[in-house]
């Protein structure tokens, strides 16, 4: 399931940087967009959001268990206490 809001939210951060990166652009100061100091912000946000519309295109479990592995080993030990 999508989570609307969070995609809302990250579109509007994107949406700041883009523009930014427009008026970048547009400026002429820069011989690739890439080095216009928004674009990585830009990229980076339409990345999240493809990801989160999209889904992700390669899935690797290993950090969110081992993120849930942690904290029920710490939740264990302080019920065992």
């Amino acid at each position: 399931m999508v989570d609307d809001h969070a995609i809302d939210s990250l579109r509007t951060w994107f949406d700041i940087a883009y523009d930014d990166l427009k008026k970048e652009w547009k400026s002429s100061n820069y011989e690739n967009l890439r080095d216009c100091p928004s674009f990585k912000l830009a990229y980076t946000y339409r990345e999240a959001l493809n990801i989160l519309i999209e889904g992700p295109k390669h899935v690797d479990e290993t950090q969110l268990k081992r993120m849930i592995d942690e904290e029920l080993e710490t939740e264990n030990h302080w019920k065992n206490k």
